[in-house]
């Protein structure tokens, strides 16, 4: 079952701003899925409010990954 969170990133409605509003504090217990569709799942937490990147694309730090992770890939625990 998708999360809240990851079905608004779909719409375009999840942004940097709403996730830091759901999200206020670091250390959010999330599965991280690099690949859209992969098989892969990293449960981890965040380690920053969420962002947004000079080409428009909205991320925060997980634990155990260097630079910021897309909030489409991350599924709220």
């Amino acid at each position: 079952m998708e999360s809240r969170a990851k079905i608004e990133y779909k719409r375009g409605a999840m942004t940097a701003d709403l996730w830091n509003e759901q999200h206020p504090n670091v250390g959010v217990e999330v599965i991280y899925t690099p690949l859209l569709g992969g098989v892969e799942r990293i449960r981890t937490k965040t380690r920053s409010p969420a962002w947004v990147l000079g080409h428009g694309e909205a991320v925060v730090l997980v634990e155990g990954k260097a630079g910021g992770v897309p909030l489409w890939a991350l599924e709220v625990l």
